[in-house]
């Protein structure tokens, strides 16, 4: 019910479905799991650092976890610190395209345009739907401008 009430833009009732699990199923991974994009479309970014860390330790191999702490840690501290973090994942997932996509994106927003091409460029030889994706983002709009 709480994906349903997400899809629907109703982020506020999704919460309350799932504070409304019995509180021995709210620490389950698909539980917490579901709060990681609706605290990211509520901008509650200390509550999404929270819950991917203990996602990223309970699972640590699902790199999405990783992106999602790099993510609300961007905004909880600075680029800076969710670099760190992505650099050091990209070290235990070096085939992770996502991983290199997002470090692309904030090589890009330090001004390191180079870099970024040259990771954005590994990420797509990794993924190349990845392409689609970087047109709209506007983390790379610098790169861009760069380009034009």
């Amino acid at each position: 019910m709480a994906e349903g009430y997400a899809d629907l833009g109703m982020f506020l009732d999704a919460l309350a479905e799932l504070d409304a699990i019995a509180p021995e199923s709210r620490d389950k991974p698909e539980v917490l799991a579901a709060r990681v994009p609706i605290y990211a479309k509520l901008e509650k970014w200390e509550l999404m650092q929270t819950v991917a860390r203990r996602l990223v330790i309970g699972e640590p191999e699902h790199v999405e976890w990783i992106v999602s702490l790099a993510y609300a840690t961007r905004r909880t501290e600075t680029i800076e610190a969710a670099k760190t973090m992505l650099l050091d994942a990209v070290e235990r997932h070096p085939s992770a395209a996502i991983l290199h996509y997002n470090l692309a994106c904030y090589e890009c927003q330090l001004g390191q345009i180079e870099v970024a091409k040259a990771r954005l460029g590994h990420a797509f030889r990794l993924d190349a739907n990845l392409r689609a994706l970087a047109l709209e983002d506007e983390d790379l709009e610098r790169l861009w401008d760069s380009l034009g």
